[in-house]
């Protein structure tokens, strides 16, 4: 395999997380770091570091050759997974359950909010949406990531953010903006009252489950054809199609692979448990925090980073001292560390830090 590519799609670092390696203390033992984060650690010593601009989404569009699909909105390319035909114009987000804790001013987001949904709730939630919600112009459709695609025959300006930055930042800061922002902010009113109390959210609560407050809107982007398919790949790109592996769950990955002609495979357990390759092929890995958080309630960030250190980015690391590899890349926090063969001998090389 020529090239190992991990995006941690979920990781970025409030200021008072950056003061220290990933969120550790910055008076922590350098030794307990490098124990916890062997991965992390090297990459970060040894890696050429730089800072991805327009994030990881964009980034990975040109990663695959795929100019014509990097300037597009999030939602847009996730669609392809939903849709066959996409009514156009029209304005597609991706539609984020999340849960929302009430202080004592206003309302918070963390990154235990962010909720991934079973198909049976999605299914339910799409069900009584379409009822509540039918002779309105939006439009919801699930997805196997855990969120929907919100869909509007309207053509919407509206500049949104990802809630995975929002649980980092100033949840103010991150509501829509722009001139048709009010319209997505009366909706997002009327899904917070149409999720209140709501009979699946009961259930949720029986099970020990977060309630789903809203649908966190973002990514939105004028919906797109299929001239974007395969049709519109540039050379480079359509001889990679046969080469290029995709790994995980998220929305965009799945419709970015789509629109390559290519299908989004499982991410496996450990990066180990893959079958070996030929040694043309690239893959790429995009990993979440969230979901270990929600599966391990007591886990800290860097807990979950130590968890992802250990199934990808050391095994990734073991591949390319064995020669397996030529380079591995670990992209998170809108920066990327490229490490390649013979870095490991610039042992004069310092730490760095993921900001």
């Amino acid at each position: 395999m020529r090239e190992i590519v991990i995006v941690i799609s979920d990781l970025y670092l409030a200021s008072a997380e950056a003061d220290g390696l990933l969120g550790v203390d910055a008076n922590s033992s350098g030794a307990a770091v490098r124990d916890a984060l062997p991965g992390f650690e090297h990459a970060a010593r040894f890696g050429r570091k730089e800072r991805i601009e327009g994030g990881w989404r964009s980034w990975l569009a040109r990663w695959l050759g795929r100019d014509d699909l990097a300037t597009l909105g999030p939602a847009a390319v996730a669609a392809a997974i939903v849709e066959e035909v996409v009514p156009t114009p029209s304005t597609v987000w991706i539609a984020t359950p999340v849960h929302l804790i009430a202080g004592l001013t206003r309302l918070h987001l963390d990154r235990r909010g962010i909720l991934r949904l079973s198909a049976e709730d999605l299914a339910s939630f799409a069900t009584d949406f379409a009822r509540t919600f039918g002779e309105s112009e939006f439009k919801i459709k699930s997805m196997d990531s855990g969120d929907f695609i919100m869909r509007s025959l309207a053509t919407l300006d509206v500049a949104t953010t990802e809630p995975a930055r929002a649980a980092v930042g100033d949840l103010e800061v991150s509501l829509p903006k722009g001139r048709d922002a009010a319209v997505l902010k009366r909706l997002g009113a009327e899904l917070e009252m149409w999720l209140h109390g709501h009979p699946i959210n009961e259930a949720r609560r029986r099970r020990g489950e977060l309630p789903v407050s809203t649908l966190w809107l973002w990514g939105g982007g004028a919906a797109i054809d299929g001239s974007y398919r395969t049709a519109r790949q540039s050379p480079a790109a359509s001889s990679s199609l046969s080469s290029d592996l995709a790994f995980g769950s998220d929305p965009y990955l799945a419709g970015l692979w789509r629109l390559h002609g290519g299908e989004c495979r499982p991410l496996p357990s450990l990066l180990s448990d893959l079958p070996t390759h030929p040694p043309a092929h690239r893959a790429v890995f995009v990993v979440e925090i969230a979901p270990l958080l929600h599966a391990n309630p007591h886990w800290t960030v860097f807990e979950a980073l130590t968890e992802l250190d250990h199934r990808f980015i050391s095994p990734a690391l073991a591949e390319l001292r064995q020669g397996v590899v030529a380079s591995v890349v670990l992209v998170a926090n809108d920066m990327q560390l490229r490490i390649q063969r013979g870095d490991r001998l610039k042992f004069w090389r310092r730490k760095a830090v993921l900001v």
